[in-house]
């Protein structure tokens, strides 16, 4: 539900409560709309942007009047839209941040959008490249048409270009430039108050054990540090390691990502699926949760699945969560735990197959029912992205369902203001 902006202070300290969980009860369906044009836009020009720096990627994409390398994937379409109008383009470079491209020569801006012009030197995928009609151009994804009349899904002879590694990226460019445009944006909850023994411990310097468990986004696949191509930008997983280290450099840290690719909730929870693609996946170890999770025992527990969730429904999926919520307090009550929602898959893919607000609103039910667990809401975030005119292949890493480096910082910056709270860029 909006809130109104003039009612948002009285009712801030309530919504964190319910959206975050803790004791009241609410199923913290509810979200929290804000505009950038309630307020001025910090100016936050002069930020490095030649290269991976922390501060720039994490910086918040709501609050400044520049954008630092966004990204847009010149693919089917000659043109690309930006997440806010933009008064001035400082840099348009390649994605490896090696080549700058001209402005009136390489391509030029009317509002939103960025074109290419005829004499380009920015990489360009033609449509009948970007929806091949073979599958062998694209063995994995292929184009689905959803019948909501029917509930079922149609074929429409035609397959989604796909590729893992550096090839996407590397026709991908970033766009760094100035604004006074808004745009409405569903902002993370501070849950921050749900993790007392956290902060604690991150304050006083003492030792903390701190893991991520999920599936490839987790892994951090199609980051450009996971496939070695410049910029070489962190993972989502990497840059919040990252952002505590600096903040608390006296934090005795211990940092562990068990997440492995291609998994969903029943494999993390150490439950059979009945896929086989899914349960022959390090099948030799049994008990996934048990050896990955409760024999780490962390103290700071993320849980981040859901993209390959597809073949299950959002009780299933609940069901699954609670199982390793319960299973990690029943053998360490102190572990506090951050559940994260996730982007949203190619919508021409079966990735696309599933309720995201059921799977996003069953993490809030169960933060509500459990002490000390909170909800990174990743998911209403990329809708506000989205919503801008934003396009999914301008924020993938596979154009399935993998980030690039610009929807990771997504990620990550969501990831750090449900923890440390919406002014948590001031402390890096």
């Amino acid at each position: 539900m909006k809130k109104l902006i003039g009612i948002l202070l009285a009712a801030a300290m309530l919504f964190a409560a319910t959206s975050c969980g803790g004791n009241g009860g609410s199923s913290g369906s509810e979200s929290l709309s804000e505009s950038t044009g309630g307020a001025e836009l910090e100016d936050n020009g002069g930020m490095k942007d030649d290269a991976y720096d922390l501060k720039t990627y994490l910086y918040p994409l709501w609050r400044g009047n520049t954008v630092y390398n966004e990204t847009l994937w010149f693919a089917g379409d000659r043109s690309a839209n930006l997440t806010y109008e933009p008064d001035e383009i400082l840099s348009l470079r390649s994605y490896d941040l090696k080549t700058t491209y001209e402005e009136n020569v390489d391509y030029f801006a009317d509002g939103k959008s960025v074109y290419l012009t005829e004499k380009t030197r920015i990489p360009y995928m033609s449509e009948n490249e970007f929806h091949p009609s073979s599958a062998e151009a694209s063995p994995i994804a292929w184009v689905k048409n959803f019948r909501p009349d029917l509930g079922t899904w149609e074929d429409t002879g035609k397959y989604v270009y796909f590729a893992e590694g550096a090839s996407i990226c590397s026709m991908q460019v970033v766009v760094t430039y100035r604004h006074s445009d808004t745009a409405e944006w569903d902002l993370p909850t501070d849950c921050s108050a749900n993790f007392p023994k956290t902060m604690k411990k991150l304050a006083e310097g003492q030792p903390i054990k701190v893991e991520f468990y999920g599936d490839s986004i987790t892994v951090g696949a199609n980051s450009s540090e996971f496939v070695q191509y410049a910029p070489k930008a962190e993972s989502y997983a990497n840059m919040v390691k990252s952002y505590i280290a600096k903040r608390f450099p006296a934090a005795q840290m211990t940092f562990v990502n068990k997440a492995v690719g291609g998994t969903d909730s029943n494999w993390g929870a150490g439950k059979l699926s009945g896929l086989s693609a899914i349960d022959n996946i390090e099948a030799a170890e049994g008990d996934h949760f048990r050896v990955r999770v409760l024999d780490e025992n962390p103290d700071l527990l993320f849980i981040a699945f859901g993209m390959n969730d597809q073949n299950f429904g959002a009780d299933v999926y609940k069901q699954n969560i609670g199982t390793m919520i319960t299973r990690m307090r029943e053998q360490n009550p102190d572990t506090e735990i951050m559940l994260i929602s996730g982007m949203i898959a190619n919508p021409d893919t079966l990735f696309y197959n599933k309720d995201y607000e059921a799977y996003q609103k069953a993490l809030l039910e169960l933060a509500s029912e459990y002490e000390n667990v909170g909800v990174a809401r990743v998911l209403d975030m990329v809708r506000s992205l989205y919503a801008t005119g934003k396009r999914f292949q301008d924020c993938t890493g596979n154009n399935v369902n993998h980030p690039n480096d610009f929807m990771s910082r997504v990620y990550a910056q969501t990831v750090v203001y449900s923890l440390f709270g919406e002014d948590y860029i001031s402390y890096i």
